[in-house]
């Protein structure tokens, strides 16, 4: 076995060390899902130990705030994995498209370039399933604001309803309001459990039906004469929104493609000729070249999107 041999195993022995203590130092993520899905019904019981899981669980984030934001990622696609599977997984790509890069070519530089591939496709891959979760909460939620309507005006009360939409809905309304049920079970007021939603799911519509619900309980009045205006004020947001992604959907893919194009043909040309790449890497002047196309390919795509994008 040649020395490039040797030290690829070494490096897979030393990062598979460091993601089996990781993932058993992240390993209290498993506990709380356990407790998460075991039943409600002794509510007391669960909420005796949510001080010290709290306090646990900021001695645990102190210095890694990132996880915070990774898990609510997580929360909003529905996956199944914790931020130590997930992390684990992104380094395990990381590491399987480096040696990959490196087998291939024989240089580590070209695994270095297939390892920014490695370390990007778990990221979007869970960014595109919370879009398309996002995407088909949004279009559920007029039918959900009918239902919530019509359980109102037959004379229940708003927990009864959301009940209701948990076990009338499909998916993904369904399970985002059955956790809302399930937090009022653990003792959190109706309120804070939406307000909780709207969190998870950042849909600019529901966060006003969850403004609507909170000036319903200060000030009183008909909560579904309130929602029935709010909801044909969303069926006309969402028809519009459709019309403006249609309109745009060529220049949007147009962005995407532009941007994306350099940065994929030149890591395909490090892996199979990284001597002839590497021409525009060395020092001086010749460095301009590879600097001043990425920061214009940047450039190029946020004013792209500025273009694109219209509020409504």
């Amino acid at each position: 076995m040649d020395w490039i041999g040797i030290i690829s195993l070494l490096v897979v022995a030393a990062v598979y060390a460091a993601m089996v203590g990781f993932y058993r130092w992240l390993g209290w993520t498993r506990d709380v899902e356990r407790r998460m899905a075991e039943s409600f019904a002794p509510v007391a019981a669960e909420t005796s130990g949510r001080g010290a899981l709290a306090e646990q669980l900021n001695k645990r984030l102190a210095h890694l705030t990132f996880a915070e934001r990774i898990e609510r990622q997580l929360v909003a696609a529905d996956s199944n994995l914790s931020v130590g599977e997930f992390l684990l997984l992104r380094i395990g790509t990381t590491l399987g498209a480096f040696v990959l890069g490196w087998m291939i070519s024989g240089m580590p530089i070209s695994g270095l370039a297939l390892s920014i591939i490695g370390w990007i496709i778990p990221g979007i891959s869970l960014r595109r399933k919370q879009a398309k979760r996002a995407k088909a909460f949004a279009s559920q939620l007029p039918d959900m604001l009918t239902m919530l309507i019509g359980s109102l005006r037959a004379g229940y009360g708003l927990l009864y309803a959301v009940a209701v939409i948990e076990k009338e809905m499909p998916e993904p309304m369904a399970s985002e309001f059955g956790r809302v049920v399930k937090e009022t079970a653990l003792g959190y007021s109706i309120g804070d459990a939406l307000d909780h939603l709207v969190d998870r799911v950042q849909n600019d519509d529901l966060a006003l039906v969850v403004t609507a619900v909170h000036i319903q309980s200060e000030v009183g009045g008909s909560l579904a004469d309130v929602l029935e205006i709010i909801s044909k004020t969303i069926r006309e947001r969402i028809q519009l929104k459709g019309q403006i992604r249609a309109i745009t959907s060529q220049q949007r893919m147009t962005g995407s493609v532009l941007t994306g194009m350099p940065f994929l043909v030149g890591i395909v040309l490090m892996v199979i000729n990284p001597e002839y790449m590497m021409g525009i890497f060395q020092p001086g002047w010749v460095l301009a070249i590879p600097i001043g196309a990425t920061i214009m390919v940047i450039f190029g795509n946020i004013v792209m999107r500025r273009v694109t994008t219209i509020d409504v």
